[in-house]
């Protein structure tokens, strides 16, 4: 008897917990963009989520929710504590979100714990300048920071921006001063071709457009080959350092989502991002998908922290 009702109950426990996958999902799932809209980040976040609605075994929207604050972290903090049953996703901007624990800060969430559904994009980094400087090369920048400090945008401390301008700032040997408070990439461009600050490290796909049209001027490229021109990536300089340092924008949820809609999820996913009409649309925006599987995501995650763990003294500062 004892034994039929061990077996009732475990038959019970996985009907239970088949049960959410099997009804996921029966209403709208956020979508939590963590900056202003109008970057990169927004920009692929609105791009996916039609197609994503598309693949879901059910018909419900994926609504884009900006949440702009700390760098990212107020917009992925909202995602890690929100309840684990899949309406509730983020993008993460890797290694923005990562350098706060690593440098010790205390943050609201665990990267190490959070529910990875896949990658959207890679953008590798420049360094660029306003195509009216008179600046044209990475030792012309170093000359300038001679007799005046080049001051570098940045979203705030602990974000992507400001690490990259201080990784750059420290492998390339200029002097420089990071300046926090601007909302977006967008901003932070506007202000390198306004003459606001002197140079910034940009990512390419967001600034690609600002380059055709000759408002930026790129210096340097962690991306290899370099897709400018004229302009040297990292590996093309023999700046081991700087090759293939890259936003990874890596899509997760809170703790605990169950591994059935986590797969729906990640499906759904890998599917939009292959879908011929959404690749179209990349294209022709200029803004390719770099579809990865939640496993593959999480271990872009651990490689990228261990870059930034080699730069933690520089990131400090």
């Amino acid at each position: 008897m004892r034994l039929r009702l061990t077996f009732g109950a475990a038959a019970a426990a996985l009907m239970c917990a088949g049960a959410p996958a099997q009804a996921f999902p029966d209403k709208n799932i956020n979508f939590i963009i963590p900056f202003s809209p109008g970057g990169g980040f927004d920009v692929y976040v609105r791009m996916v989520s039609p197609y994503v609605e598309k693949y879901l075994p059910r018909k419900v929207n994926v609504v884009p929710k900006n949440m702009p604050g700390a760098g990212g972290r107020k917009g992925l903090t909202a995602g890690y504590r929100a309840k684990p049953d899949g309406y509730t996703i983020t993008v993460a901007n890797v290694p923005g979100v990562a350098i706060p624990p690593i440098l010790g800060e205390k943050v609201s969430y665990d990267l190490g714990k959070m529910t990875w559904i896949g990658r959207l994009s890679v953008d590798y980094y420049m360094l660029g300048v306003s195509s009216k400087s008179p600046v044209k090369t990475v030792a012309d920048l170093k000359k300038a920071s001679m007799s005046d400090v080049v001051k570098m945008p940045s979203t705030g401390a602990g974000s992507t921006a400001h690490a990259m301008s201080k990784i750059f700032m420290g492998v390339l040997g200029f002097k420089g001063e990071v300046v926090s408070g601007y909302k977006g990439t967008k901003e932070m461009t506007v202000a390198v071709i306004r003459g606001d600050v002197p140079a910034s490290t940009l990512p390419n796909n967001s600034t690609r457009k600002y380059i055709e049209s000759g408002d930026i001027r790129p210096l340097l490229t962690t991306e290899h080959p370099s897709p400018w021109k004229g302009v040297p990536s990292a590996r093309d300089a023999s700046i081991s350092d700087l090759d293939g340092l890259a936003i990874q924008r890596l899509v997760g949820g809170a703790p605990g989502i169950p591994r059935e809609v986590q797969k729906i999820l990640s499906d759904a996913f890998q599917k939009a991002m292959a879908d011929p009409q959404l690749v179209a649309a990349a294209t022709k925006a200029k803004r390719p998908f770099a579809p990865l599987s939640g496993p593959e995501a999480k271990q872009v995650l651990d490689k990228q922290l261990a870059i930034y763990l080699r730069f933690k003294e520089d990131l400090a500062k």
